[in-house]
């Protein structure tokens, strides 16, 4: 039976076997350079000749033995640089072909951590890269080269070098390369973004990973990452975001409720027939019994620290989503956190966040008086650290705007003076406040500067607006209907008067 070649699309008939050669020559060529060391170069032509051979006779498996063998000789006899000398030169043999070449890329890759020192070490990938750049065929060895190569520069300590190096990887696009392994490198490029400090890179590296891909119990170790870094990205920018990423930590592993043990076991062409009689037993059963609802995922079940931990991260939610500037999206967080079950285990918190949520106001001092060493015990608000010092200082702006905002839903106008009073604030800082929140579209107010008076109005709706507007039209109208009909009215009894008198 003729033996056929797929070489890049193209089907390439073997037109001679020379495994026979291949069993003589490969093995006499390894026994030649090993017993003589001077020897090497003959050993290295005999090889070089039968690679010919086996090139232009198309015999791929005997053609990958030979570059093999070529490398596997060199690496013997440690000869590095006729190793990387001979790998450039046999890949840019015309017509090479890549299964080949795959073959002794693979077996070079393996000789990277074997090397005898660091230059060596970087003289090698560098060889391999250049070889492996464009090439789709052994794109999963460049990136694990690429990334052995920007581990050694972190280590030198240069890692803008490092960051740049993984930059150049765009592993999205490859096909061949496991999802595990493309999330890990695309974590790493967005880790050595952070180190040096590229912020808009690295949000463009985040979106290149489809969050659905956590989703899986086996990924825990992975989205536990992921969202680590994104907090490091989001934390200083986006409070709002960060407490999302704090609330998908905070989500405890599920394991699936798939197939049994035994079921994962069978071929596929059982599992095919059992999955047609299943469906075809359910369809026939459908009308007799009631739809019932799939098997939600079961929780994997945690040690005490880990629930711990997981309680922690709990908290890092709320008080992030507390500190972050009022709108919609931020009050629909508070009251999805609000129903949390964890959260009676740490009643503290809980009650920050019911005050928050309430319409009432809050005293900053029985609020420092309740919570100030809770609070004070959490990393967030240590006043040794840059971050620490903002949280504080956020902290005491949402206590002002929550009660601003508390005012203004029940005030129509109030005295500056007054307000003062509520707020504990200098008049001067209540129309700093009042002026902040009235630019965030947060409350609509003005302020009566020489009477030291503040109207409160309520922000209308766009269906409001027009509902207004087609009433005003309407009243427009039927007085205009109106004086209309009057003055036909007037014509009329002075038309008649007139017809009298003549």
């Amino acid at each position: 039976m003729d033996t056929y070649l797929f070489d890049g699309g193209r089907i390439t008939k073997m037109e001679v076997d020379y495994e026979p050669a291949c069993n003589e020559k490969i093995p006499l060529a390894k026994e030649l350079a090993r017993k003589n060391p001077d020897a090497f170069h003959e050993a290295i032509e005999m090889m070089l000749q039968l690679e010919k051979q086996t090139r232009l006779g198309a015999d791929m498996v005997s053609c990958s033995r030979v570059l093999v063998a070529i490398c596997q000789i060199c690496f013997d006899a440690s000869n590095w640089n006729a190793l990387n000398e001979y790998v450039s030169l046999l890949v840019r043999r015309r017509s090479q072909l890549k299964q080949a070449v795959v073959k002794m890329i693979q077996e070079c890759v393996t000789y990277v951590d074997k090397t005898p020192d660091k230059e060596t070490k970087l003289k090698l990938i560098d060889t391999l890269r250049s070889v492996t750049e464009g090439k789709i065929y052994v794109e999963i060895e460049r990136a694990r080269l690429t990334k052995i190569l920007a581990d050694i520069k972190e280590a030198d300590g240069d890692v803008a070098a490092a960051a740049t190096v993984m930059e150049e990887l765009q592993v999205e696009t490859y096909g061949s390369m496991d999802k595990r392994e493309k999330v890990e490198l695309i974590l790493e490029q967005m880790r050595l973004c952070l180190l040096k400090e590229d912020y808009v890179s690295t949000q463009i590296i985040a979106k290149k990973i489809s969050i659905k891909f956590f989703d899986d119990p086996a990924q825990h170790d992975l989205k536990l990452k992921f969202y680590y870094l994104m907090i490091q990205l989001n934390r200083e920018t986006s409070f709002l975001k960060t407490s999302r990423h704090y609330q998908a930590i905070a989500e405890p592993p599920r394991k699936k409720t798939g197939l049994t043990p035994e079921d994962s076991s069978i071929s596929t062409d059982e599992q095919k027939k059992k999955d047609e009689d299943k469906k075809k037993k359910e369809d026939e059963d459908k009308d007799k019994k009631p739809e019932v609802a799939p098997e939600p995922d079961v929780e994997v079940e945690l040690t005490e620290e880990q629930k711990k931990e997981l309680t922690e991260k709990l908290v890092c939610a709320v008080l992030y989503c507390v500190l972050a500037p009022f709108d919609n999206e931020q009050s629909d967080m508070m009251a999805h956190l609000s129903k949390n079950k964890k959260l009676e285990e740490v009643q503290a918190y809980k009650e920050i966040l019911r005050l928050f949520m309430s319409k009432e106001l809050i005293n900053f001092d029985t609020f420092n008086a309740d919570f100030g060493l809770v609070l004070a015990e959490n990393d967030m608000f240590k006043d040794s650290t840059k971050h620490g010092k903002k949280c504080i200082t956020e902290l005491k702006d949402r206590l002002i705007e929550h009660n601003i905002r508390i005012i203004a839903m029940y005030y129509s106008r109030l005295h500056l003076a007054r307000m003062s009073e509520l707020l504990n604030l200098p008049a001067g800082r209540c129309e700093e406040y009042l002026s902040k929140l009235a630019n965030s579209d947060t409350i609509r107010v003005k302020i009566d500067r020489p009477a030291g008076i503040i109207y409160f109005t309520q922000k209308k709706t766009a269906s409001d607006i027009l509902n207004n507007w087609a009433t005003d039209v309407n009243q427009l109208m039927s007085l205009v209907n109106k004086t209309c009909h009057l003055i036909n009215k007037e014509e009329c009894v002075y038309s008649v008067m007139c017809a009298v008198e003549d």
